[in-house]
C-alpha cells in the first residue's frame, strides 16, 4: 500500500489548507469527522494488509492495554492543555505580535521545527541519558516502548506524566511565540496525523518523503528491539535526526522484532498497575 502516505499526506495538508481560509465551517467539528475517517481507514487497511501479523491489535491488546492507556492519558492529557491554555491566557503570551508577521503557514513551520527540536533532545536523552534524570525519564518513556506489536492504537501506549510532558514541549513554542489559531491548528493536525502513521503496522512506502518527515518506516526502527537499532528520535521532521546523526533509514525493510532489548526485567505491557509504577521504583 505505497500510495497511502502521500494520499494521506496530500489530503491532510488540504483539510488544514481549507481550515485556515474558513471552507470547513467549525475547526473542532470538521477535525473531528477528519480524525473518523483517518482512523476508520488505517483500522481497515491494518485488517485487510497488515506489514506483520504478530504486530497486529488483538483484542486482548485492545482492551487490558489501549483502552484504559488512553483513558489515563486523556484525562492526563486534558488537564495539561486545559493548565497550560489557561497559563497563556494569565501571562498574556497570546498577544504576543512578532511572529504574526509571518503568514499562517510559515508560523505552522516555525511551530513544528521548534516543537521538535525539544521533542528530539527530550526524546534522546529518554534514550541515551545517563544519571539519575536520564534513567528517570527512560523509567517515563519506557511504557511506549514495552509492547512487542506496533499499530494506531497503539500509539496512545505510554505513562500520563511522560504524555503531559511532552504535551507541554509541544505547546511551549506556540505559547511563546505566540503564534496564530490557524497555525497551532494546522502544527497540531499534522502531528496528530504523524503520530498515528508512525505506528501504523501497514508496509507504507514514503521514498524521499523519508527525508523530510518522520514516517511509518524510519519511526518503526525507533521501536526496533535490537540494541544497534531504535534512533529516529524526531516525531515530525528528520531534519533534526539528520543533522546530529541519529537518522536511521532502512528502505524495504522491517525490524526482526519490536520492544525493549531486555524485556524480562519490566512487567508485561498490560500490566497497567505495574506499568504505571516503573518511575517510582
Amino acid at each position: 500500500m505505497h500510495g497511502y502516505y502521500p494520499i494521506g499526506l496530500f489530503l491532510t495538508l488540504t483539510f488544514i489548507y481549507l481550515n485556515a481560509h474558513k471552507l470547513l465551517g467549525d475547526p473542532k467539528q470538521a477535525y473531528t469527522v477528519y480524525l473518523i475517517v483517518l482512523v476508520a481507514s488505517m483500522l481497515f487497511l491494518e485488517w485487510f494488509m497488515p506489514a506483520k501479523d504478530d504486530w497486529s491489535m488483538t483484542w486482548r491488546s485492545f482492551l487490558r492495554r489501549d483502552v484504559p492507556m488512553m483513558v489515563v492519558n486523556g484525562m492526563a492529557l486534558a488537564g495539561a492543555t486545559f493548565s497550560l491554555t489557561a497559563l497563556t491566557l494569565w501571562l498574556g503570551f497570546s498577544e504576543t505580535a512578532g511572529p504574526h508577521l509571518l503568514p499562517w503557514w510559515g508560523q505552522a513551520c516555525a511551530a513544528l521545527l521548534f516543537s521538535d527540536f525539544l521533542w528530539y533532545w527530550a526524546h534522546r536523552y529518554s534514550h541515551e541519558g545517563k544519571g539519575r534524570i536520564g534513567q528517570w525519564l527512560w523509567k517515563l518513556h519506557v511504557a511506549h516502548h514495552l509492547p512487542q506489536q506496533v499499530y494506531v492504537f497503539m500509539h496512545a501506549v505510554g505513562h500520563p506524566i511522560n504524555a503531559v510532558y511532552v504535551r507541554a514541549l509541544l505547546m511551549l513554542p506556540s505559547i511563546f511565540f505566540g503564534f496564530s489559531a490557524d497555525a497551532i491548528f494546522a502544527a497540531t493536525v499534522l502531528t496528530a496525523f504523524q503520530g498515528m502513521v508512525a505506528h501504523f503496522n501497514v508496509d507504507l512506502r514514503a521514498g524521499y518523503l523519508n527525508y523530510i518527515l518522520m514516517g511509518t518506516e524510519l519511526h518503526r526502527y525507533h521501536h526496533s528491539a535490537a540494541p544497534n537499532e531504535g534512533k529516529n528520535y524526531a516525531a515530525v521532521v528528520t531534519v533534526w535526526d539528520q543533522l546530529f546523526g541519529t537518522f536511521d533509514y532502512h528502505p524495504g525493510s522491517l525490524p526482526e522484532a519490536l520492544g525493549v532489548h531486555d524485556p524480562k526485567i519490566y512487567p508485561n505491557s498490560d500490566q497497567l498497575g505495574r506499568v504505571l509504577l516503573i518511575p517510582f521504583k
